[in-house]
């Protein structure tokens, strides 16, 4: 998977109305300092399988859930899962 990190849009929370009205299925995928953010937790919106460029950062992963709809639900992180992906929020 590659994205074009250049024209991500960070967010300070994510809006889990706008989230329902952009994508089919919105999935909320939290990364372990990835390659493109090597100093950051980030969080990702996906459209079910297709990553989106609406993104959130945090300095620790407590700072990146908090700006998880609460609505949402977590599922831990699976074998067949990147190795830097820490959760997914469905």
């Amino acid at each position: 998977m590659s994205i074009d990190t250049t024209k991500d849009h960070e967010v300070n929370k994510f809006d889990i109305g706008k989230a329902m009205k952009q994508t089919r299925i919105p999935l909320i995928c939290i990364y372990d300092h990835p390659k493109d953010y090597p100093d950051k937790f980030i969080a990702r919106l996906w459209d079910c399988d297709i990553p989106t460029n609406i993104m959130a950062t945090a300095d620790t992963l407590e700072e990146l859930r908090a700006k998880i709809p609460s609505t949402m639900v977590r599922m831990n992180w699976d074998a067949q899962d990147d190795p830097c992906v820490v959760e997914v929020w469905i």
